[in-house]
């Protein structure tokens, strides 16, 4: 049957789901996409850190050609099911030990392959290389086997899409059942009166007008078109001519009214953004994207304020401060805040502001500990309306039925938040458990090398060479160096997973007292020349935030051990639009440009350990500390002359000194 010779009430029922569902395709079809790419990455993330972590521990084995220990460390890897096979071959490329035991040596390669990992039908496989400072020591292995854990990924992620579509359709047609009958009934009501009328010839009879709307004014003006009909009973021509008159008038209405439920049909999977509670835009919906002109590549991972600024010729414009107040109730409440309509230009394509009048509404996305997640902001545009002044600002009542029903869209996705939070939590123990063990076992030996070094030299000390003596001093200052590298390398490692405590920080005083314990312990006899400017107060992590000012000032400290005097100057300055950089300057030794971009990453020292000690990790746990308070990390340098090492926080984090 043609879709034009349908009911009307069939005609919306059908337009509405179908359309639900195709909608809901295409948007489950970018989300799989999207997490699929992030699931491999995350599985290669995995791997790449485990076989950092056995390669760091078998450079002993290899160094002292300890086959024993070798195969100590990887019978380690049997709490990593999905690890079918590992080896370790040593500086010539042979074969030294492998993992499993029962595996025979054809199960891995003959010889290593180039550095890195890649994807190999359903397997994960990397050569990974051991190194001891400079010197490589040899290759490790790690063959990963990927097709179960994707098959289980995608099976999970098949039942959650078939379950959201199976929802999202059920809850398009229970919602197009009611909302058809707001727009059919009155029309079928006056098609039942126009029926009558025609059937009968009964001039007196009168439709009953149900609304103020477009069809209520067709009503009353076909109740006054019969009226003159019945006055003007003897003139049928006339009466016929005023009659086709008046229903060609109701066809325009009726046309009209159709494409006014078409716009709100439109509008049903809704245009909204979702932010984080440090208001970096996680994702957007189509209508979103297409009401603000903007892409959802260009959004993502970005400050809401820095996308979306106060247009700069209007100097009224208050926009984003009545956003970000709106948002800060959503974030200290944890409750729905409906804003009244705004004024919120946007920027187009070509950089000129578009005037633009929104309807928002603001509501908290809570996590498993009643905790806010995620923001969600949803918005209606409403420029027309504002412009005819023919629509005031929506009921408070239909806005909240509005955000109930987007609550109702994002149910599914809370749900697989969850669940990805829970697989998490699950890795982030097996891996707190991993390094514990490993720094265990790792300390022990470290401990009986120092102690043996030390009764030797106290017990044979006479009888060895001055030779003897200082290979006795190598072992156990190695011995140390490796035991605070094992303490560094934890405390990176769980920087990621440490939860957030979120207080008022004073960033002067904390500057204070480092600087105050720095002079005790690490200045003695040496002349520092320290500068400290105003620096605000900010809302962060205390503990974190410390470590960032005790990493950075320590490093010029360190630094600038050649300069008498050395000077050091800690202060604050604008950055970007939404952000306030704080610096540290010294007029140490500097580095190369060239190099700047590896003082961030792990064990990437650009000085020699005879010149100056430490282990690499301190600037990579400042850049990760950094990162999750949504700043970021950057240094400036001229060798010989000095460095400047700069991290931001975003303004929202910041508060009134």
């Amino acid at each position: 049957m043609a879709l034009q010779n349908l009911p009307i009430r069939r005609k919306l029922i059908l337009i509405i789901v179908l359309t639900s569902a195709i909608v809901m395709l295409l948007a489950r079809g970018a989300f799989f996409t999207y997490e699929f790419l992030t699931f491999r990455r995350a599985i290669v993330r995995h791997l790449s850190t485990l076989g950092e972590i056995v390669a760091t521990n078998s450079t002993a084995a290899l160094a002292f050609d300890n086959e024993e220990d070798a195969k100590a460390i990887l019978s380690a890897l049997k709490a990593e099911p999905h690890l079918v096979a590992c080896a370790i071959y040593d500086r010539q490329g042979r074969l030294y030990v492998h993992y499993p035991a029962e595996l025979s040596a054809a199960g891995v390669p003959v010889v290593p392959g180039a550095d890195g990992y890649q994807f190999a039908n359903s397997y994960l496989v990397g050569f990974q290389p051991i190194v001891q400072k400079d010197r490589r020591l040899g290759t490790l292995f790690l063959k990963l086997d990927t097709g179960v854990i994707i098959r289980e990924w995608l099976t999970v992620s098949l039942q959650i899409g078939l379950i959201v579509l199976a929802v999202a359709l059920l809850v398009a047609y229970l919602l197009s059942r009611s909302l058809q009958k707001q727009v059919s009934q009155p029309i079928l009501t006056l098609a039942e009166t126009a029926r009558v009328i025609s059937e009968r010839r009964d001039y007196s009879v009168r439709a009953v007008k149900l609304g103020e709307d477009e069809l209520g004014y067709l009503t009353e003006a076909f109740n006054q078109m019969l009226t003159e009909i019945e006055k003007l009973n003897q003139d049928l021509e006339r009466r016929v001519i005023d009659r086709t008159t008046q229903l060609e008038a109701a066809n325009v209405k009726l046309s009209r009214s159709r494409a006014v439920f078409k716009n709100i049909f439109e509008s049903l999977p809704g245009s909204y953004l979702v932010l984080t509670p440090e208001l970096e835009i996680v994702t957007a919906s189509d209508a979103y994207l297409t009401g603000t002109m903007t892409k959802r590549a260009d959004l993502v991972g970005r400050d809401f304020f820095e996308v979306f600024p106060d247009n700069p010729d209007d100097l009224d414009a208050n926009g984003t401060s009545n956003l970000r107040a709106s948002l800060d109730r959503v974030r200290k409440t944890a409750m729905v805040d409906i804003m009244p309509i705004q004024k919120y230009d946007i920027r187009r394509p070509d950089g000129r502001f578009e005037e633009r009048y929104w309807s928002p509404v603001n509501s908290p996305l809570l996590g498993v500990d009643r905790q806010v997640e995620y923001l969600i902001h949803r918005v209606e545009d409403v420029t027309e309306f504002v412009r005819q002044k023919s629509i005031q600002a929506s009921d408070p009542a239909e806005l909240r039925n509005r955000m109930q029903q987007m609550e109702a869209e994002v149910f599914q996705s809370s749900q697989k938040v969850l669940a990805t939070n829970q697989q998490l939590r699950a890795a982030n123990a097996e891996l707190e458990a991993f390094s514990y063990s490993v720094s265990h076992d790792l300390r022990a030996p470290l401990r009986h090398i120092d102690g043996f070094a030390g009764l030797l030299a106290k017990s044979d000390g006479a009888n060895l060479s001055e030779k003897g003596h200082r290979h006795l001093s190598h072992i156990s200052d190695s011995a140390k160096q490796m035991g605070a590298l094992v303490d560094d390398l934890l405390v990176f490692s769980r920087m990621g997973r440490t939860e957030m405590n979120l207080a008022p920080v004073n960033l002067q005083q904390l500057v204070g007292e480092t600087i105050q314990t720095l002079q005790g312990d690490e200045v003695s006899g040496r002349v520092i020349r320290w500068q400290t400017g105003v620096l605000p107060m900010v809302q962060g992590d205390g503990p974190m935030l410390r470590q960032v000012i005790v990493n950075l000032l320590a490093n010029a400290v360190k630094y600038t051990r050649p300069r008498n005097p050395a000077e050091i100057e800690v202060g604050c300055m604008a950055g970007e639009a939404d952000e306030m950089v704080i610096f540290v300057r010294d007029n140490g030794v500097g580095f190369e440009m060239q190099y700047a971009k590896k003082l961030f990453g792990v064990f990437q020292r650009l000085h020699r350990a005879e010149e100056f000690e430490g282990t690499g990790i301190g600037l990579a746990n400042v850049r990760r500390i950094v990162s999750r308070h949504g700043g970021r990390t950057w240094a400036e340098s001229v060798a010989g002359a000095g460095a400047t090492f700069y991290f931001s926080l975003p303004k929202p984090l910041l508060t009134k000194t």
